[in-house]
């Protein structure tokens, strides 16, 4: 398979899932649907910044831009989702009103995501998007070879940046910052997958397990954001930004011990690189087999 046939390939199905899904949240804006019509926007994007060099100019630019309105709105709704589901966890009273307010900007979000969906299908996008691809055309060079060279630098620069973040004291913000760093790492790796064998499954498992925490960490201080302000005010909010702050607190301390101990261990960045680089082995010829004899053999008396 050359660059250009996978290239092709990854992005229409990237974008046929994310057709299938912009169908299923505009039935349904719920948590979940929400959720994964995020994820699916991702995977497109990432695979329109990965293959965008061989779309004709500006094209994979413009699609990625198209796209990012319905991702904010998306983002929003879900924001709200977690939020509220944190700060119930942590003890807010499930009567505050903080969380009546929640429910109506959440309604407000659904209904902003709809709007933002049939303005991009009133532009034919995603399904025009399909004429763009097919007309990738690019040097006939080998993907799996091509893999070898890109995924390399991309890992080096990911144990880079988590070193930075896991061994000084880092904000929020630059947790949140490494957290989209991961994303975007996970999602350039699963494009490649075809040309790994099963160990590359152990590798992103260890990746989206660094997204995870830092996820919720990240959740973490959106609810504190929420509640901080009210805080001086309102006895209620005391103990669940407390306890919010504990979870932060931990969920850092999680990343950390993870990424030191075992994500970071001694000699582990050498062995994902030399993974990542290691040449995929050449087919065995396969020999000849003489053709079948036609000749009709005996028959056997039965077995007594």
């Amino acid at each position: 398979m050359t660059s250009a046939e996978h290239a092709r390939d990854t992005l229409r199905q990237s974008i046929e899932k994310l057709e299938a899904q912009v169908a299923v949240t505009l039935k349904d804006t719920g948590e979940d649907p929400i959720h994964d019509l995020r994820v699916s926007i991702r995977r497109v994007s990432q695979a329109l910044r990965t293959f965008g060099p061989l779309l004709p100019g500006k094209s994979a630019k413009n699609m990625r831009k198209a796209l990012k309105p319905a991702l904010d709105a998306a983002a929003i709704a879900r924001d709200h989702d977690v939020c509220e589901a944190l700060l119930l966890k942590c003890g807010l009273p499930a009567e505050h009103p903080l969380l009546a307010g929640m429910k109506a900007e959440r309604a407000s979000a659904a209904l902003a995501l709809l709007g933002q969906m049939y303005l991009l299908l009133s532009t034919g996008a995603p399904v025009s998007w399909h004429q763009r691809i097919a007309v990738i055309a690019g040097p006939e060079d080998d993907a799996a070879l091509q893999a070898r060279e890109a995924l390399p630098p991309l890992a080096s620069d990911f144990f880079e940046s988590g070193r930075k973040v896991a061994l000084q004291s880092g904000s929020a913000k630059k947790l949140h910052a490494f957290r989209l760093s991961a994303k975007r790492f996970r999602y350039t790796l699963e494009l490649f997958r075809p040309f790994y064998g099963p160990v590359f499954l152990q590798r992103l498992e260890r990746v989206r397990l660094i997204q995870s925490l830092l996820g919720k960490r990240q959740d973490c201080a959106v609810a504190a954001d929420r509640l901080r302000p009210l805080s001086a005010s309102d006895p209620q909010v005391l103990p669940a930004l407390a306890e919010v702050d504990a979870r932060a607190q931990k969920l850092e301390a999680e990343f950390r011990e993870y990424w030191q101990i075992t994500f970071d261990a001694q000699g582990q960045c050498i062995l994902w690189l030399r993974y990542f680089a290691r040449r995929p082995a050449a087919p065995h010829p396969v020999e000849p087999q003489p053709p079948a004899s036609t000749k009709k053999q005996p028959s056997r008396p039965p077995a007594q």
